[in-house]
């Protein structure tokens, strides 16, 4: 009679075929772990050498100055602000630490003539033996080599090194310029190619010139707790056939921890003034006034300043030089303890949140007064397609800022801003509009232009507007009806928890039918800008808010419509390191045009769009007017010269699915948001 069950060297084979599998997986996720570990680290080694760099870019004058830092200064590990050895960075939120250790080699090279034919023709290093015997009193140009070492989470040394070449041209204050002839100070003719709306708005100076901001949205960095904003204005004229830039405003406004240091030292802001009919840029000085110091070194480099500066005394108040009052005085300094609650600065030592707006001037970024919010303006993204829509809106910001100068009641806010939608998913814009607090002789002149009915006013008035849609605060009155996105800001690259340097906000989603009211808000000074906490109760009971009403439609009749809309996450993964898709810029070599992607609904009784926001916005898909008996597929559809392109969904449940399709075999009984979520990998 045969025994039924195994023998014990069965259960021993079997047993060892699972534990090698188990053990195949567990050190496959390893490798995948240490890879994305390595890939951040990278990143921010990159991301020192490329500061430092920029550092040594910051010279103010070419030969040597008692005080200054001058191009001839630049050696090796000598020169610029950051100084070379040890950088702890912190990439976690858990607190844990990195050393990278920086430093750098430059070598000075002279074009010289080696054919004796009186043209220079070949670049020799210092010290080589075919340089002239007497050396101009500086080099045509220094070749700057910055390494970054750091030991990865193996153990196992690393390194990165960046290269730059760093000519001796001038800054406007320096001595070669100032005793330059004024033909050679005459500035050249740059062609300028002005923004379309909705993305960029301009506004007619009446000089015949016009302004506008020259990104759609701001460049938005994280650097761990905090957020750094960077983006650019343009005055340009504009005649027949001939665009010419004339001048090119560059703003960052930075996220800082600080602490008390005690009285010290520390400059008043640089503010846009009034000189001979135009506007310039009066600097700021030092005075003796409280100061601070960064609270830790894992910041952007400009904490530094901003620490030590963003203090006012009553004096700049009087002088009209200051960044920010507060109930006519000197602002405060609070560390924000959450739920509008704050704690003031008490003495020496203590902590404090702090934002500061910073303006490059002569090359160098300097800090300037906060930034002052009147209003702020939503409305769907294709509002400002239309002429008289965008007519609407332009009217407004200059009247409110005429009224703003002259201290009148604001206008009434533009109409025709609410809207009825079916199910599914539409962006929001927020724009924000800005003033620049001005000398009373500055203001008196605005003033005198408007009574006179001067339209050059605006050309001498310093007001922004800056769509501020990945910066606000977005929230709808009935989440049931419709929700709105309003995402952390996160511009890191970690696929491992969903981040793929994006983030949405101001995207509405649609669900049922009904009627509820949406809202963006954001605080009035520099910490609006970064989409950071208030710094003080005035500043978080002050905030500009705007609403519009939204209807949800769903057609209800014999059947019901739904929508279906979900993400479009895009990560490329180049030589094993990870990194962003460049979802805008076309002329970057990781551009990602997402608007190649076909989305196709089998059986086809509704379209799905791509839609691709400005900036750091997540893209979505959105599919309209879908019938609560359709059933089907809705396939997916990528490729791109170059990569391996891998699609994957993320389905209800959270798992991921390596797929082109989204299966529906029962009919929607409501709304899909964000339950299907495209994954995007590109391989190369």
């Amino acid at each position: 009679m045969k025994q039924r069950g195994f023998t014990l060297v069965e259960v021993l084979v079997a047993a060892l075929i699972v534990m090698l599998g188990v053990t195949g997986y567990v050190t496959l996720q390893s490798v995948y772990m240490r890879g994305d570990a390595t890939a951040n680290l990278r990143a921010q080694a990159q991301r020192l050498a490329e500061e430092k760099i920029e550092d040594l870019r910051g010279f103010t004058q070419i030969s040597a100055q008692p005080g200054q830092f001058a191009f001839v200064n630049i050696g090796n590990n000598v020169g610029g602000n950051l100084p070379a050895g040890n950088v702890n960075v912190q990439l976690t939120e858990d607190g844990r630490q990195y050393s990278f250790n920086r430093s750098w080699t430059v070598q000075d090279q002279y074009f010289v003539d080696t054919n004796a034919d009186g043209q220079g023709d070949t670049w020799l290093a210092a010290g080589s033996p075919g340089l002239p015997a007497v050396l101009p009193p500086w080099p045509a140009q220094k070749q700057v080599q910055v390494t970054v070492t750091w030991t990865d989470q193996q153990g196992q040394a690393e390194s990165l090194t960046l290269g730059a070449s760093m000519a001796p041209v001038t800054q406007s204050g320096s001595y070669q310029v100032a005793n330059e002839s004024a033909n050679a100070k005459a500035s050249p003719t740059v062609p300028y190619v002005p923004g379309m709306a909705p993305d960029v708005i301009a506004y007619d100076l009446g000089n015949n010139q016009k302004v506008e901001t020259s990104k759609p949205v701001p460049e938005v960095k994280k650097q761990g707790s905090k957020t750094e904003v960077q983006f650019e204005t343009v005055r340009y004229v504009e005649l027949p056939g001939n665009v010419t830039k004339l001048e090119q405003e560059d703003f960052v406004t930075v996220e800082c921890s600080c602490k008390m240091k005690g009285v010290g030292s520390g400059k008043t802001p640089h503010m846009t003034t009034l000189v001979g009919g135009e506007l310039a840029v009066l600097p700021g000085t030092f005075i003796n006034k409280s100061t601070g110091e960064p609270a830790n070194n894992q910041q952007p480099t400009l904490c530094t300043q901003c620490c030590r500066d963003h203090h006012d005394t009553a004096s700049m108040i009087t002088d009209e030089q200051y960044f920010r009052k507060e109930a006519g005085g000197p602002h405060t300094h609070h560390l924000n303890l959450g739920n509008g609650n704050f704690s003031p600065v008490a003495q020496v030592g203590d902590t404090y949140d702090e934002v500061c707006r910073f303006k490059r001037v002569d090359g160098l970024f300097e800090i300037y007064p906060d930034w002052q919010l009147l209003d702020m303006v939503a409305f769907d993204d294709d509002h400002l397609f239309s002429q008289a829509n965008l007519d609407d809106y332009t009217k407004y910001t200059v009247d409110l800022i005429s009224k703003k100068v002259q201290g009148l009641a604001a206008p009434a806010k533009p109409g025709g801003r609410n809207i009825t939608v079916p199910p599914g998913a539409f962006q929001i814009i927020a724009r924000g509009i800005y003033l620049d607090p001005m000398k009373t002789s500055h203001l008196n002149e605005v003033i005198k232009r408007i009574n006179a009915n001067d339209v050059t006013w605006k050309a001498i008035t310093p007001f922004y507007d800056v769509n501020l849609t990945l910066l606000a605060n977005w929230s709808t009155a009935n989440t049931t009806i419709a929700k709105v996105t309003q995402e952390p800001i996160q511009t890191i690259v970690d696929p491992n928890n969903n981040y793929y340097g994006t983030y949405s906000r101001g995207r509405l989603e649609a669900i049922i039918d009904g009627v509820t009211t949406l809202k963006v808000q954001s605080y009035p000074f520099n910490a609006g800008i970064t989409g950071a906490n208030a710094l003080t109760a005035v500043e978080y009971t002050g905030a500009k808010s705007d609403t519009i009403q939204v209807t949800v439609d769903a057609k209800t009749g014999t059947q019901r419509y739904w929508g279906i809309t979900g993400d479009v996450n895009c990560i490329m993964i180049v030589n094993g390191v990870n990194q962003a898709c460049e979802l805008n810029n076309n002329k970057k070599a990781n551009y990602v045009d997402l608007s190649k992607m076909t989305i196709v609904p089998v059986p086809t009784q509704f379209t799905c769009l791509m839609n691709i926001p400005k900036g750091n916005a997540t893209p979505f898909y959105s599919c309209k007017d879908v019938s609560e008996n359709w059933t089907g597929t809705i396939n997916f559809g990528f490729s791109m010269p170059g990569y391996t392109v891998t699609l994957k969904i993320q389905q209800p449940d959270k798992s991921v699915v390596t797929t082109n399709k989204i299966s529906l075999p029962t009919g929607l009984k409501q709304t899909s948001n964000r339950e299907y979520n495209i994954i995007l990998e590109l391989v190369k």
